[in-house]
């Protein structure tokens, strides 16, 4: 199996960002205080934390519990379909069934990749946040949101707002530059909804290799790698719907991966420098960077200065910064914020 998940997370085409969200958010905002935005806008390059490491502690494992019985009923409809015996069908209901699979099966996908029980198929995670005002009025887009100045920026914060596509572009040349199994610009998803619904091809993909095993005899059938590791880092709890968020995930190469690709696939792998894991200053926090080597501006339309008193100031800062770089003094306020909502 391990083997199996390596294939399949090694020969791949990553999709770094879909026309969809780009049409669907053609901006994203980045709000933050004063020092890390102006380490962003003078290095053109972000820092992505590990999901261990964020506030929210439910990153990556929130599919450890709801993807089982979104796939148990699938098993369960698969097994029914299959010939066997009485025993058979006792060690199936002994096994729990359906639901006791669905478990095993995404334990199996957890043990070798984000739990890292294999060293050739252990990935790390690494996230960088924006939020979309796509759907919120012309005057969110202007000023921002109260709750991400209040929560991420602070009043007398900033705001960074890039242009989608121009990011995505960037993107692609992050994928082609350095050595990275997984990297990808997408919407988060909110657990207020179902599985199979908010990944259906997951759903999917995981009957498929049930079925591939039992019926097409096949020893490593396909282990929805790629849907579940999509899944994993893009679901949260219905709670942080309010940060309408959309999220850099990268997963780094390691040596071993790409030792053993060049191995496997010698015509069609070629190595490629590893990003580097660092740790934040004072603490044990890892971050890498995204961008590290491109010598490329952000693609910045504007920068939004927090509503606090002392604006202009601010203001004059980001001149010092960003000469030719739109400004805008937000006008938001908690009151004002809840009269134009």
């Amino acid at each position: 199996m391990v083997q199996s998940l390596y294939t399949q997370i090694r020969n791949i085409e990553m999709e770094i960002c879909s026309r969809e969200i780009q049409a669907a958010h053609p901006e994203l905002f980045h709000y933050t205080k004063r020092v890390p935005f102006q380490n962003i806008v003078t290095s053109n390059k972000f820092w992505a934390s590990h999901f261990r490491d964020m506030v929210d502690q439910t990153e990556v494992q929130i599919l450890r519990t709801r993807l089982p019985p979104a796939i148990a009923p699938h098993f369960e409809q698969i097994a029914a379909e299959y010939p066997t015996n009485r025993t058979g069908r006792r060690l199936w209901k002994k096994g729990g069934g359906g639901l006791g699979l669905a478990r095993d099966f995404v334990d199996s996908l957890y043990g070798a990749t984000f739990d890292g029980r294999s060293d050739l198929t252990a990935t790390e995670a690494y996230m960088t946040s924006f939020s979309t005002h796509a759907a919120d009025t012309d005057f969110d887009r202007e000023n921002g949101v109260w709750s991400q100045w209040r929560d991420y920026a602070g009043p007398d914060g900033y705001c960074i707002v890039l242009d989608t596509a121009g990011l995505a572009r960037m993107l692609g040349q992050e994928w082609d530059s350095r050595y990275w199994v997984h990297l990808k610009l997408d919407a988060v998803r909110y657990a207020d909804l179902p599985d199979d619904q908010l990944f259906p091809e997951l759903v999917r993909a995981s009957a498929n290799t049930l079925r591939a095993f039992l019926f097409n005899k096949i020893k490593y059938p396909e282990m929805a790698t790629q849907p579940f590791l999509l899944g994993a880092t893009l679901l949260k709890e219905a709670k942080y719907r309010p940060e309408r968020e959309v999220r850099i995930v990268g997963m780094p190469g390691t040596q071993r991966m790409s030792d053993q690709a060049l191995k496997e696939f010698p015509d069609s792998f070629q190595a490629q420098p590893l990003p580097e894991i660092r740790k934040r200053p004072d603490t044990n926090k890892r971050y890498v960077t995204i961008f590290e080597k491109m010598n490329a501006k952000l693609p910045i339309k504007r920068v939004i200065v927090g509503p606090a008193a002392g604006q202009e100031e601010r203001a004059e800062f980001v001149r010092s910064l960003l000469r030719d770089t739109p400004i805008v003094c937000s006008r938001c306020t908690m009151e004002i914020a809840k009269a134009v909502a």
